[in-house]
């Protein structure tokens, strides 16, 4: 049996964050950033929950994404920070409801409106295909499906991508006919 020898962490040894580690490179493989689920497992929230109670856990966690999950832990949908915004409470409010009731179902994009990638493709492709795939569709984060398997893998962030490349990444949503309208009668 090898001995291993325990250590003071020392006032310069500081916590490592992804961002931290630049090693990626628009040619590296895409799997390199994926947040596999087989090894890290998602931040999930549960759909009964307050939207209040999940931006102050956000604010509180430092997540910017979580996903919406019902009593089995089966996806319902996914939360960003930006859509628990106050925006999206005045809103809510303005409809007749009250602040306290909104639940995070009530402001999360449902399962049925996620995109996601094939993994199978995923393990072929760069940093820059997955970039040019978000950026292409509109996308800030997407998922990933072991099609075969019938598994959501893992998830791919926009936000994640450029802090590792070390640069800003712009992704727009094509405004549909329909936003285009909530923005006009609002």
């Amino acid at each position: 049996m090898k001995t291993l020898h325990l250590y003071a962490v020392e006032h310069r040894d500081h916590l490592v964050q992804p961002g931290d580690m630049p090693d990626l490179q628009l040619d590296s493989p895409a799997l390199g950033l994926l947040n596999d689920f087989k090894q890290n497992p998602p931040t999930m929230i549960d759909a009964d929950t307050r939207a209040t109670d999940v931006l102050e856990m956000m604010h509180h966690d430092h997540t910017r994404l979580k996903l919406v999950v019902d009593s089995q832990e089966e996806l319902l949908g996914l939360i960003q920070l930006d859509q628990l915004s106050g925006q999206a409470f005045v809103q809510r409010v303005a409809n007749g409801d009250s602040r306290d009731e909104i639940l995070v179902t009530d402001l999360m994009c449902p399962r049925d409106k996620l995109r996601a990638l094939d993994y199978q493709q995923l393990q072929q492709s760069t940093i820059a295909d997955v970039i040019h795939a978000l950026q292409s569709n509109g996308e800030r984060h997407c998922l990933v499906i072991d099609r075969g398997s019938h598994h959501i893998r893992g998830l791919i962030s926009a936000r994640d991508i450029a802090q590792r490349l070390g640069m800003q990444l712009d992704i727009r949503r094509a405004p549909t006919f329909l936003n285009i309208f909530d923005s006009l009668s609002s």
